[in-house]
């Protein structure tokens, strides 16, 4: 699970400056278990055609799992594992540690990269329309905008291998924030004016390095297509359509209740709440808010071929076979890797006082997503303890 994620280095240079209905009983406090209709389930005693996947022993060992990570130290986790007919929802923690209150399913995270997979699927689904072709030119959509690497295609953009550099690895890009100054409000335009003033990597199409710039870019380029803001277009193609009823895109430093909040390690002797900073931040590659069933639920939607059609699909999840990597367009595509069980596609995100993962096997029958509310420096949950018990937790998610 260490990839690099949205803010990454960012976020090290933060640290060194130091600057949805039916709850279970009550023996299950914080987990939700429904079936597709939205009725509530008993794996006990459940009967019939529409049958949940997870029997109650292996609902209980993902509990288990969930509190042993809460107990190494991470302030709260919000677990959803969708197979089949049957969603079960776990939280455990807190969502704000100033409060108390607690983490329940329907809270609210920043998850970060995440926002990458629902650009690159607005991309390909305007692709399948005919309003831009994956072999168009950087150049022929935001001409001016850089002085390197113009020539980069839409897919370079979308595999990471455009060679631009990455704005979130510009000193002056957090040190609003390092200021105090969480509020601090970031243009799209002003993201890639940052890596506009440092040299290309390399040349489109021949490395993978993760620049978040790319997908800066791109948002910026669906926008003109769509004239229409970003938030807008995802509410009317992905969030919308797919039932993401508590997923947007905002720009801002505030987010829809209920929320978790997000902490920092590693900057004093207790966490340090960094909820607000801007969203504007992560414009188009780490700007989505969203649950844990929601990150799920899009990513379940995307393996089955219901987010972007069969013409564009094989490719989005296939990776590059001239480059050495295990990235695709927008997405990871782990096969018998993070987990043992399958081939999985999806993305994990950190973003300031979140990190969080979200995948789904290649045939969209099951999908996990496991969000905490707490970054520690190298974009782990905490201590060797905690970022052990989380690792164990994602893998019973995925293959419990």
């Amino acid at each position: 699970m260490a990839h690099s994620r949205s803010l990454s280095s960012s976020l090290s240079l933060l640290l060194a400056l130091g600057a949805l209905s039916a709850c279970a009983d009550d023996s299950r406090d914080g987990t939700e278990i429904l079936t597709s209709n939205g009725s509530s389930s008993d794996p006990a005693t459940e009967g019939g055609s529409v049958a949940p996947v997870l029997d109650a022993s292996q609902i209980a060992d993902l509990e288990a799992r969930a509190d042993r990570l809460i107990a190494a130290g991470v302030p709260g986790v919000s677990v959803a594992v969708l197979s089949g007919d049957q969603t079960v929802l776990i939280a455990r923690g807190v969502a704000d540690r100033a409060t108390g209150e607690p983490m329940t399913p329907q809270h609210r995270f920043r998850v970060a990269s995440m926002a990458k997979s629902v650009v690159a699927s607005i991309v390909l689904q305007l692709v399948d329309e005919g309003k831009i072709a994956l072999s168009d030119r950087l150049e022929d959509w935001l001409p001016g905008m850089l002085t390197e690497n113009t020539d980069a295609s839409i897919e370079n953009l979308l595999r990471l291998e455009s060679g631009i550099f990455d704005y979130a690895e510009d000193e002056r890009h957090m040190a609003p924030y390092f200021a105090g100054d969480l509020e601090y409000s970031w243009s799209p335009e002003g993201l890639v004016g940052l890596a506009a003033d440092h040299p290309a990597m390399f040349e489109p199409g021949t490395k993978f390095y993760y620049s978040n710039t790319n997908f800066v870019l791109l948002a910026l380029i669906v926008q003109k297509i769509e004239a229409d803001t970003l938030a807008n277009v995802v509410r009317r193609r992905i969030t919308g359509p797919l039932g993401m009823n508590a997923s947007s895109m905002p720009l801002g430093s505030e987010i829809e209740s209920p929320y978790a909040h997000g902490y920092m390690l590693g900057l004093g002797d207790e966490p340090l709440d960094v909820t607000a900073i801007s969203a504007s931040s992560m414009f188009g590659n780490g700007n989505l808010v969203a649950t844990a069933r929601d990150v799920a639920l899009f990513y379940g939607a995307l393996a089955r071929g219901e987010v972007v059609g069969p013409r564009q699909l094989p490719g989005m999840l296939a990776t590059h076979p001239g480059v050495d990597t295990h990235y695709a367009m927008g997405v990871w595509r782990w096969d018998y890797a993070i987990a043992p069980c399958g081939r999985f596609v999806g993305h994990d995100g950190a973003a300031p006082g979140y990190d969080t993962t979200a995948f789904s096997n290649l045939e969209g029958t099951r999908q996990y997503a496991v969000l905490n509310n707490v970054l520690a420096p190298g974009d782990v949950v905490g201590d060797e303890a905690a970022q052990q018990a989380y690792k164990e937790l994602v893998s019973a998610a995925a293959c419990n």
